[in-house]
């Protein structure tokens, strides 16, 4: 069995997103002016396009394009500016080619036709399309797919009991860490160490509950989780995402960040909360075992312990080896609960 892969459309879902509504704004552009008029049935071929490469050119310019010295207000701005004059550079090229193979017009009567008619409104259109897509971008990150949908479905407005899977990741001797980096290096440190974490928890299709400190929640609905063992492999994905950036760390930290896991199933009150912040929560006492769980980890002087009942619920793998740890009887626990240590041979 292979290890989890990120789905094609997730890895890309954000492009496909931009190009659709970047798409549909060309559209409406060429709908209410009068661009592209001179093409007949053609004629919001045009204004589409100019919405799509507006999006392309937009994502790859947000890849490389690392502004972040200046404030958010004028990053936007200059980042409008220039991705409004890569648009404009690319539209006219691709406007000289169309007039070519429609066999209209010379090349220096489509640049001078074009200066003279469209390129004021297509400025500002590329300029104010820019600035959308730019807070579209920014926006997602912040709030991902699930939560728009869940909202307007209406899912979870009322409290909502199911069964789920947690996994709480902690650094492992952050308190000495953040001693030895000082607090601004330690910071940019998680900052790196959360962002580096981004294709592992894709590929095991984990939703991220939150950010705590130095700790990161990471959930799955049960039939998601179990899944090609996706909860399971997602630390050993974690695990292997640092050990490739080993030499980034060390050059920049001087250390090799690790860090330490625990994994529960069982059921979660799952609802919305907030009236100024919405967002959505987890109830229950799913969630404080599992980070008991996680705690166990220094006693057992291993980075991932998991509970019997994630394991009984996980086929056998001759990749994954559980050594049992005995009864343990966690803070707060009235009886005691059977916990394993994980080990992957890969």
């Amino acid at each position: 069995m292979e290890l989890p892969k990120i789905p094609f459309y997730r890895k890309y879902s954000l492009t496909f997103k931009a190009i659709i509504v970047v798409g549909i704004l060309g559209l409406l552009y060429a709908v209410f002016t009068d661009a592209g008029s001179g093409y007949a049935y053609l004629r919001f071929l045009p204004g589409t396009m100019i919405g799509v490469f507006i999006s392309i050119i937009i994502i790859t310019f947000e890849r490389s394009v690392k502004l972040n010295k200046y404030s958010f207000l004028k990053t936007v701005i200059l980042k409008a500016f220039l991705y409004s004059f890569a648009i404009l550079l690319f539209l006219l090229l691709c406007i000289v080619l169309f007039e070519e193979i429609l066999g209209k017009l010379t090349y220096q009567e489509v640049i001078k036709s074009y200066i003279k008619d469209r390129l004021a409104e297509d400025f500002i259109f590329s300029f104010g399309a820019s600035i959308f897509l730019i807070l579209f971008l920014e926006v997602s990150s912040l709030l991902n797919s699930r939560f728009f949908y869940n909202y307007f479905t209406g899912q979870y407005h009322r409290p909502m009991q199911e069964e789920r899977i947690f996994m709480f990741v902690d650094v492992k001797s952050s308190t000495t860490l953040a001693e030895q980096l000082g607090d601004l290096l330690y910071s940019k440190m998680l900052q790196d160490l959360f962002n580096d974490f981004t294709d592992a928890i894709m590929a095991s299709r984990a939703e991220i509950y939150q950010y705590a400190g130095d700790e990161i929640i990471l959930t799955w609905k049960t039939k998601s989780g179990l899944k090609d063992k996706r909860c399971l492999y997602c630390f050993y994905l974690l695990r292997q995402s640092i050990e490739s950036k080993k030499e980034y760390y060390l050059e920049h930290y001087n250390i090799v960040p690790k860090f330490k896991a625990g994994m529960h199933i069982g059921t979660a009150i799952t609802t919305w909360v907030g009236k100024i912040k919405k967002e959505i929560v987890y109830h229950g006492d799913l969630l404080n075992t599992t980070s008991r769980i996680q705690c166990k980890c220094n006693d057992f002087n291993h980075d991932f312990v998991v509970s019997e009942a994630i394991k009984e619920v996980l086929p056998q793998d001759s990749r994954v080896n559980y050594s049992h740890q005995g009864e343990i009887l966690l803070r707060g626990k009235a009886k005691p609960m059977k916990l394993y240590t994980v080990d992957f041979n890969f």
